[in-house]
């Protein structure tokens, strides 16, 4: 799990489901994502986020002081098929809060790979935390502000 200023970004898991179902329902999101979803499409991407086909990644973004679902981020295949984009959706509730900059703006690495250390300062990434986790030190960095 990465640790922002205030929210915490996790995989997504089955507890995230009615978080999920109310971003496919929530008019206002999808108003920026192709139009509103029937019920087969919304059930279909809650389940593509809970148990993601190959190449695709999903994380829930919570409150870091209530633990309430604010949105999700992704990585996954663009629809040129060459590419990867970042894709992130968030409950109306959340917009204009700054939650999505601090969940898209943070990535973890080894602190002994130097190659992605420098990768994420050459695209403006600042280190923030060090943890230790899978048994090896690892850096939090987030975008600079």
């Amino acid at each position: 799990m990465i640790e922002a200023e205030r929210c915490h970004i996790g995989r997504t898991t089955c507890r995230d489901i009615s978080g999920i179902w109310a971003l496919y329902r929530a008019v206002d999101v999808w108003a920026y994502l192709g139009g509103r979803r029937g019920l087969r499409r919304s059930i279909a991407g809650v389940v593509s986020r809970v148990f993601p086909g190959e190449g695709c990644l999903y994380w829930t973004v919570r409150c870091s002081d209530t633990g309430a679902f604010l949105g999700n981020v992704s990585l996954g295949p663009h629809h040129d098929e060459e590419h990867t984009e970042v894709s992130y959706e968030f409950l109306p509730a959340a917009w204009g809060k700054g939650y999505a900059t601090e969940a898209v703006g943070a990535a973890e690495t080894q602190a002994a790979n130097a190659a992605s250390c420098a990768m994420l300062h050459k695209l403006g990434f600042r280190e923030a935390q060090r943890v230790n986790r899978f048994g090896e030190a690892q850096i939090i960095f987030i975008i600079k502000k």
